[in-house]
C-alpha cells in the first residue's frame, strides 16, 4: 500500500470495538512531536473513553525514544496492536514497546486481520 492511499487517524465503525486507528507516515523518523500529534487525535476520537488502537508502524524511517515515551504514556487506549509488515518494522516495534510497560495490552501484528481479531476481544467504554 503507497503512502498516499493509507487511511490515517481515524475511528473505523466497521471494526471491531469501534477501533481508533492510526498510522503513522512511511519513510519518515516518528519524533515525539509527531507521535504527540498522533496521540492528541486518538485522545480526541476516545472521547474520554477507552478504545482499542491499532497503530500501523509500516515502513516508518524510525522511531525516537520521545515518541516512545508518547506512546507508552498513552492512557486512552484499552489494547494497543502495532501492525507493521517487515522485519524491521518488528525490531522497531520491539524498540517501541521495550521501554516502560505499556498501560494496556499490547502486541505485535504482521496482519491486520490478526491484529483486529486481537483488538475485538479488549472492551471499550
Amino acid at each position: 500500500m503507497s503512502a498516499t492511499n493509507r487511511q490515517s487517524d481515524q475511528a473505523d465503525g466497521g471494526h471491531p470495538a469501534n477501533v481508533i486507528r492510526l498510522v503513522m507516515p512511511q519513510g519518515v523518523d516518528i519524533t515525539g512531536d509527531i507521535a504527540e500529534t498522533h496521540a492528541a487525535r486518538a485522545r480526541s476520537i476516545a472521547n474520554g473513553s477507552l478504545r482499542p488502537v491499532l497503530l500501523d508502524i509500516s515502513g516508518v524511517g524510525s522511531i525516537s525514544r520521545d515518541a516512545r515515551a508518547v506512546f507508552s504514556n498513552s492512557r486512552t487506549s484499552s489494547a494497543i496492536a502495532v501492525l507493521g509488515a517487515s522485519p524491521v518494522d518488528r525490531v522497531m516495534a520491539n524498540f517501541l514497546l521495550g521501554g516502560d510497560p505499556p498501560p494496556c495490552p499490547t502486541r505485535f501484528f504482521t496482519t491486520e486481520s490478526e491484529a483486529m481479531a486481537w483488538l475485538g476481544s479488549y472492551p471499550h467504554a
